[in-house]
């Protein structure tokens, strides 16, 4: 098998069932930017992956490499074919003939960047993917994103002083843009005004945002509601409904005036939606109430702009997105529209909306680092195991 032909210790990665396969086998971008750790940390990288073709990644210097994790014997021949210094797991199916061949040659196995749930009450560990509990304190060290696998992991038989939680690696984005100049001008005529923002409200979820507001209003009678449809020809109809329950609404594409006596203001203009983001110290992810539609945004837009996100159980494409945010109590899951007025209400409370928002801005800034102390600790685990 074509293993990397440069110098520095050779690291197996393997990638477990649920790390998903984009087009041509391609890796997500999370496990791309920790390969991309890996190797400035002077590693050289092989991958396999549990089900599928691996991914093609010799432009940058990574080999592919068949799995043969399934038994014993097939798992001792790759070792011996490969004789890497550290095998490091990404996903929680732990493979028990590939972990017990490489700790019978005293080789560090490092599990990283893996999700785990308690296992549920009356399932046996086979249900969760992972084998029987004493795998996992096997392992030599696990670098986990978030307290709550911390606690699966302990629950499974995990050494405390073999876990680190580090994080999540998330994806780096580029935040929406905006004119600062815009910005400033409505900042000055918000000044003393409550905004939240409702970004995709789906017809479905209108009701949902309208009672919400006219509860919000009762507790501050100078709130402001921005809202932007999923579909911005239906900005009139919105307009006309909430104006049909009481409210007051202007719209921005009829150049109206968001003025004291204003208390919806209706945008549709996606391109500024990085200006909206900023102004807001709340948002209501819209199409999570009512069900996923191709409007659904992607929460770390908020996240990185410092708006508190509110959503929905429905999270359509944006699963791994929100389970981030979410276990990192970097936003708010409500479950019907009494919980997003009851929400709504709490963000009033300025330092709310702030943890929720420094909470996920940490989340969504802070992947680099992650993956930064993943490869630190993959290295030094392999130069402590050669000493």
């Amino acid at each position: 098998m074509p293993l990397p032909s440069g110098d520095g210790p050779l690291v197996w990665l393997r990638l477990g069932t649920e790390i998903p396969e984009g087009r041509d086998a391609a890796l997500p971008a999370t496990v791309k930017h920790l390969l991309m750790q890996l190797r400035r940390r002077g590693l050289q990288i092989a991958v396999s992956r549990a089900q599928g073709p691996p991914p093609d990644l010799s432009t940058r210097g990574i080999s592919a490499v068949p799995d043969n994790a399934q038994t014993g014997p097939l798992a001792e021949a790759q070792l011996d074919a490969m004789n890497p210094q550290a095998l490091l797991l990404i996903g929680a199916d732990l493979p028990r003939p590939l972990i017990e061949a490489a700790l019978a040659r005293d080789l560090p196995v490092i599990l990283a960047e893996t999700r785990l749930q308690p296992p549920r009450r009356g399932w046996g560990f086979s249900a969760l993917g992972i084998g029987r509990p004493s795998v996992l304190s096997q392992l030599t060290l696990l670098l986990l994103p978030d307290t709550v696998s911390r606690s699966a992991a302990l629950e499974m038989g995990a050494s405390p002083e073999r876990i680190e939680v580090t994080g999540p690696i998330t994806q780096i984005r580029e935040p929406l843009k905006h004119l600062e100049t815009e910005r400033a001008a409505l900042a000055e005529a918000f000044k003393g005004r409550q905004l939240w923002l409702a970004v995709s409200v789906t017809e479905a979820e209108e009701d949902a945002v309208i009672e919400a507001q006219l509860t919000l209003l009762r507790h501050s009678h100078r709130a402001m509601l921005i809202a932007l449809p999923d579909d911005p020809r239906r900005s009139a109809a919105m307009a006309a409904r909430m104006a049909e329950a009481g409210l007051t609404v202007a719209q921005r594409s009829l150049d109206e005036d968001p003025a004291d006596e204003v208390n919806v203001y209706l945008v549709d203009d996606l391109i500024e939606l990085g200006l909206w983001y900023r102004l807001s110290p709340s948002c209501f992810f819209g199409t999570t109430l009512a069900g996923p539609t191709e409007a659904a945004r992607d929460p770390f837009e908020a996240a990185a702009l410092g708006s508190a996100a509110i959503h929905g159980p429905h999270d359509g494409p944006f699963a791994a997105e929100w389970g981030q945010l979410d276990g990192a109590g970097a936003a708010r899951r409500v479950e019907d529209a009494a919980g997003l007025a009851q929400a709504v209400v709490a963000m009033l409370a300025a330092d709310q909306a702030a943890l929720i928002a420094a909470n996920a801005w940490s989340v969504s800034t802070g992947g680099a680092g992650v993956a930064n102390r993943i490869a630190h600790a993959v290295r030094d685990t392999i130069l402590g195991a050669e000493t």
